[in-house]
C-alpha cells in the first residue's frame, strides 16, 4: 500500500471574512496550481492564518467562494474538504505512541487495522522516522514531533496539505533543516500545499509562489525572485528581505532605464513602474563599502559594526538617512570610519510610496 498524491487546484474567489465590524480578509482572490507550494506571507494580523483556516473549513467566509478541484467547498465542514493540516503546535496526543498518532485519522477509513498500521508505518518512513513506532511524543525532539505531524497529515492522502507556521517552535538551525525536508517531501509527492509564515527567508526557501498580505489584502504575489527583485511597493520591498528605502525622484525615463535623484546623487537604474517620487530600494547585495574617496559620491559614517562570523553588519549614517547593510567578512570598517557607498545600479529598484 502506498501513499498517493491526489493533488488538486485551489481557487479563492473574492473571499472575505468579517468579525462584526472588523474585516480580517478583504476580497482575496488566489489561484494555486496542482502540485505547487504557495506561501501566504505577512506580518501578524494581516489575514494569512484566517485565509488558511477558511480553506481548511475552520472558518466560514463572509463572502466569496473557495474551490478545491472543481468542487465548491465554501460551506462544507472540514471533514468533507479532503484537506489535511499541520498545526503550529503539532497537536499530537501525548498518551498515544507515534504509530497511534499517525494512524489515528485513518480510524474511519475502510481499512483493516493491519492496513491502517502499515499505512502509518509508510508515513513514518516518508518523514525519516522508521523505527519510532512505540515512542511517545514526549520522547521526541521538536523536529521529530513536527515530522510525526506531517506523517499524520500525509497518510490521509489529502488533495491539499496546509501548514500553519509549522516551524515557529523550532530553533534556527533546526528550522532550516526542516524547511528543506518539507520542501523535498512536497516536491517528491507532488502535493498541492498552502504554507503560512511570517518568516521571509522561510517563504523564499520553500515556495513556488508567495502571496504577500497586508491588512487583509494581497499586496503582491509572484515567484520568490519576482517579489525580491521587483517589489510592487514600499511595503513589499521592506517586508521581503528588509530593504533600505531611500526617498528619490524620477527625473526622466531612458528606454529600459530611468534616471533617479536621491540627495545630491543621480543614478541610472532599471525603469521603475512609476513616475514622479518614490523610494530607491537598496539591499545589501547592491552595496559595496569602500574607503572614503571612491564610489558614487554618497559617503557614510559607520555608526555601528557587528561581527557575525561569516559577515559584518553595518549601520551607516548617510546624507539620505540611516542604512543597514551586510558585507563580506573581509570588508572591515571601524565604528566612526567614513566610507563610500558603491552601488550596483542593476541591483536597485524603485517603488511607489504608500
Amino acid at each position: 500500500m502506498s501513499i498517493a498524491s491526489r493533488s488538486a487546484a485551489v481557487s479563492l474567489e473574492k473571499v472575505r471574512k468579517q468579525y462584526g465590524a472588523v474585516t480580517a480578509v478583504e476580497e482575496v482572490s488566489i489561484t494555486i496550481e496542482p502540485g505547487t507550494l504557495v506561501t501566504l506571507l505577512g506580518p501578524s494580523g494581516c489575514g494569512k492564518t484566517t485565509t488558511l483556516r477558511m480553506v481548511a473549513g475552520l472558518e466560514m467566509p463572509t463572502a466569496g467562494r473557495i474551490l478545491i478541484g472543481a468542487k465548491d467547498v465554501t460551506l462544507l465542514p472540514p471533514n468533507e474538504r479532503d484537506v489535511s493540516m499541520v498545526f503550529q503546535s503539532y497537536a499530537l496526543f501525548p498518551h498515544m505512541t507515534v504509530l497511534e498518532n499517525v494512524s489515528y485519522g485513518l480510524a474511519s477509513a475502510a481499512l483493516s487495522k493491519a492496513q491502517r498500521l502499515e499505512k502509518a508505518r509508510e508515513g513514518l518512513r516518508l518523514v525519516g522516522l522508521e523505527g519510532y513506532d512505540e515512542r511517545l511524543p514526549s520522547e521526541l525532539s521538536g523536529g521529530q514531533q513536527q515530522r510525526v505531524a506531517c506523517a499524520r497529515a500525509l497518510v490521509l492522502e489529502p488533495q491539499v496539505l496546509l501548514f500553519d507556521e509549522p516551524l515557529s517552535n523550532l530553533d534556527a538551525k533546526l528550522r532550516r533543516r526542516m524547511r528543506e525536508e518539507i520542501r523535498d517531501l512536497q516536491q517528491k509527492l507532488g502535493l498541492t500545499s498552502i504554507y503560512v509564515t511570517h518568516d521571509q527567508e522561510e517563504a523564499l526557501a520553500v515556495s513556488d509562489k508567495i502571496v504577500v498580505m497586508n491588512e487583509g489584502r494581497i499586496a503582491q504575489e509572484g515567484t520568490p525572485a519576482d517579489l525580491y527583485e521587483r517589489p510592487a511597493d514600499s511595503f513589499v520591498a521592506d517586508f521581503i528581505g528588509g530593504a533600505n528605502l531611500i526617498p528619490c525622484e524620477i527625473l526622466r525615463h531612458e528606454n529600459a532605464a530611468a534616471v533617479v535623484r536621491f540627495g545630491d546623487t543621480e543614478l541610472r537604474v532599471p525603469a521603475p513602474r512609476i513616475n514622479g517620487g518614490g523610494y530607491l530600494v537598496v539591499r545589501s547585495a547592491a552595496v559595496a563599502l569602500a574607503q572614503e574617496g571612491t564610489g558614487l559620491g554618497l559617503t557614510a559614517t559607520v555608526r555601528k559594526a557587528t561581527y557575525l562570523g561569516g559577515h559584518w553588519e553595518y549601520t551607516l549614517d548617510t546624507p539620505v538617512g540611516a542604512l543597514f547593510v551586510s558585507q563580506p567578512v573581509g570588508r572591515r570598517f571601524e565604528q566612526g570610519a567614513t566610507v563610500a557607498l558603491q552601488l550596483d545600479p542593476q541591483r536597485l529598484s524603485v517603488v511607489a510610496r504608500l
